[in-house]
């Protein structure tokens, strides 16, 4: 017996023996496109976030990490001085002249010919007429792949629409880098006047999840927004990070430092950059990078392939806001990356967008529930604590 345990931690101890001088020197250094992927991805995603860079530091050299991250020095570059102007932009389509032409002139996204086969099929959503549709599809926060029959134009399926609201929400399923794939929602609001920034109960003391902030508003909509100190892994959730204004209300000053304030003025403009005046926004945090400015997709080949959980915002020049969650660290949504985010948001016509915090923070909470599935190490479907977030009410 005592010949075989000597036999087994002999045959371990080689094993980890040619891992150590065969194995791992090849993962770190051989040039083999697929394993420099891999490589690429796994330092990437380790060092995108705040508290398990410890992954990548531990067992790579320095020097290959700053050789992967070089790429994200470049894209903080391409960052600077980036502000948002809209000058005359906007929606100067004349209105349609009955509730029906209406309704498709305002959800111009959506695919009209799979939308009237839908209520051919499902009459009952059209009984009190096209300004009352209120059709909610949505199930369970990690369910992918609907087949609801109903597409946006971008080929993307349908899940709610909201015609009081002026809201359409949509699955986002696809591929990321290495061929990962990744899930979430994203939600167009067509009233941006009903947007804002609602903050937690215990603001600067402890926070608030999503759904209660969302409930506190009487909001229909709402995600996650600013990033929040926390310290060692120990944050209440209360103290955002950086910049915070709502309903016309300055709560903190900004951080500068590469992050930008992202909000709506009082012309219900998302503004996105390091502003020193803020006196004309009513709501806005502060995150960082931006992905889209005045049109221009300032991600748009970076190369980075970290996949994270996800939150984002953005607005299309006839004031369609689009918010995008993509769940991440789970078997149904590996997550997804910067880069992916930006190409989606310009997909939908975003003329400003930026990214908002990430990671187990990412939250989508719709007519009182989470539509998309949290990621945190308690497994709690409601998320984290947060400090505050962007509300359709």
């Amino acid at each position: 017996m005592n010949g075989a345990r000597h036999r087994f931690a002999l045959g371990l101890t080689c094993f980890f023996m040619i891992c150590l001088t065969v194995v791992y020197p090849f993962l770190l250094y051989t040039p083999n496109a697929f394993v420099t992927r891999w490589r690429e991805w796994y330092i990437e995603t380790a060092m995108g976030t705040m508290t398990h860079q410890w992954l990548a530091t531990w067992f790579i050299p320095h020097d290959i990490i700053e050789e992967v991250m070089v790429k994200r020095y470049l894209l903080n570059q391409k960052q600077e001085g980036a502000e948002s102007a809209w000058g005359d932009s906007g929606n100067h389509t004349a209105t349609a002249s009955t509730p029906k032409e209406r309704f498709y002139q305002t959800f111009s996204e959506l695919d009209r010919d799979s939308f009237e086969q839908f209520l051919q099929d499902n009459p009952e959503y059209i009984a009190n007429g096209y300004d009352h549709i209120d059709i909610d599809l949505i199930g369970e926060a990690d369910k992918r792949d609907y087949h609801t029959g109903i597409t946006t134009k971008q080929g993307d399926t349908v899940l709610a629409i909201n015609a009081e609201y002026g809201i359409l929400i949509a699955e986002m399923v696809g591929e990321d880098a290495l061929g990962m794939e990744y899930a979430g929602k994203l939600a167009l609001c067509k009233q941006p006047e009903r947007v804002i920034v609602g903050t937690c109960e215990g603001l600067f003391e402890y926070g608030s999840y999503v759904s209660d902030i969302t409930r506190a508003y009487d909001a229909i909509l709402g995600i996650n927004a600013s990033g929040f100190a926390d310290y060692e892994g120990n944050g209440t959730g209360g103290l955002p990070y950086g910049f915070l204004k709502s309903e016309g209300r300055k709560l903190q000053s900004a951080v500068g430092d590469g992050w930008k304030i992202i909000g709506f003025d009082e012309n219900d403009h998302l503004q996105v950059g390091a502003f020193s005046d803020t006196s004309n926004l009513r709501d806005a945090v502060e995150f960082h990078p931006a992905l889209i400015i005045n049109g221009e997709n300032l991600v748009a080949g970076t190369g980075l392939n970290e996949e994270q959980p996800r939150t984002a915002i953005g607005q299309a020049e006839d004031g369609t806001v689009i918010m995008l969650v993509v769940d991440g660290r789970q078997f149904h949504s590996f997550g997804i990356s910067i880069e992916r985010c930006g190409e989606i948001m310009e997909s939908y016509g975003a003329y400003q967008a930026s990214m908002l915090d990430g990671g187990s923070s990412s939250v989508m909470v719709y007519d009182g529930r989470e539509i998309t599935s949290p990621t945190t190490l308690s497994k709690n479907p409601e998320g984290r604590y947060l400090p505050d977030a962007f509300l359709v009410k």
